[in-house]
C-alpha cells in the first residue's frame, strides 16, 4: 500500500509525467513565465524548488542532478552565475502560482507560474559570437556583383 504517498499523474505512465514535468521546468526557466493549467503547476513547483535551490552551490553533485535538465555544460555554468547569486540570501518561495481563468472546452483551472522575486536572466550570454568573413576582392565576379549593387540606387520622382 501507499499511503502518505501523493503523486499526481497525468498520462500514460511514470516516463511521460516525468517529461512533462522536465518539459515545464524547461519552458520555465527559457520564458520566466508559464501558463498551465493548476494540477501541472503544483506538481512543477515542486521540482521547480528543487532545481532552483541546487542553482545556489556549485557542487558536482548539482551540476549531474541539473545535467537531467539542460544537458548543455553552459548553460548549466549561466545557472550557477546567474540565478544562484540571485536568490543566495532566498530561503524558498522562488515561484509563485496566480490563478488566470477557467478554460473553456473542459473547465480546466489555468494559472500562471512566475518568479516570486525579480529575477532576470541573460540568455545572450549563451549566443555564439558571429565572425564575418573579410570583404571580397571586388575584381571577382561575385565581389562585382556586389559593388554593381551597391552603385545601383533607386530614385523616385
Amino acid at each position: 500500500m501507499r499511503h502518505r504517498v501523493k503523486n499526481i499523474k497525468f498520462h500514460d505512465g511514470v516516463d511521460s509525467d516525468r517529461m512533462i514535468m522536465r518539459k515545464l521546468v524547461v519552458n520555465f526557466l527559457e520564458h520566466g513565465h508559464i501558463l498551465t493549467t493548476l494540477a501541472r503547476a503544483k506538481a512543477m513547483k515542486q521540482r521547480l524548488d528543487r532545481v532552483i535551490s541546487r542553482m545556489k552551490k556549485r557542487s558536482e553533485q548539482n551540476t549531474i542532478y541539473l545535467k537531467r535538465y539542460f544537458p548543455d555544460r553552459k548553460t548549466i555554468d549561466m545557472f550557477y552565475d546567474q540565478v544562484g547569486k540571485a536568490i543566495a540570501t532566498i530561503d524558498g518561495g522562488y515561484v509563485r502560482i496566480e490563478r488566470m481563468n477557467q478554460r473553456l472546452r473542459d473547465g480546466a483551472m489555468m494559472v500562471r507560474v512566475e518568479w516570486a522575486h525579480a529575477i532576470v536572466i541573460d540568455w545572450d550570454v549563451l549566443k555564439p559570437i558571429k565572425v564575418t568573413a573579410p570583404a571580397s576582392n571586388p575584381s571577382t565576379s561575385s565581389g562585382q556583383a556586389a559593388a554593381d549593387a551597391k552603385k545601383k540606387t533607386v530614385t523616385k520622382k
